[in-house]
């Protein structure tokens, strides 16, 4: 599916859906949680989609992860 808007329709909905088990309300009753048309928001937060968060990426650090096992070299003297 390569049509515009599908990842922000896919994300809407899935939002929908979550807040329709979580709260056990019917889909007439979703609009109480919208402020501008259907726009999910509470208070002053509002959610705008899906291409409005930032994605970090995971960096790859090989062997300058720090491990449990290191060898201290304060410790081997005495």
């Amino acid at each position: 599916m390569n049509r515009p808007g599908f990842g922000r329709d896919l994300t809407w909905h899935r939002v929908a859906i979550w807040l329709r088990r979580k709260h056990s309300i019917h889909s007439s009753q979703l609009k109480r949680f919208c402020d501008q048309g259907w726009r999910f928001a509470d208070g002053e937060i509002a959610f705008l989609g899906a291409s409005s968060v930032m994605i970090e990426r995971y960096r790859y650090r090989g062997a300058r992860i720090p491990t449990l096992w290191t060898i201290d070299s304060a410790a081997g003297t005495g």
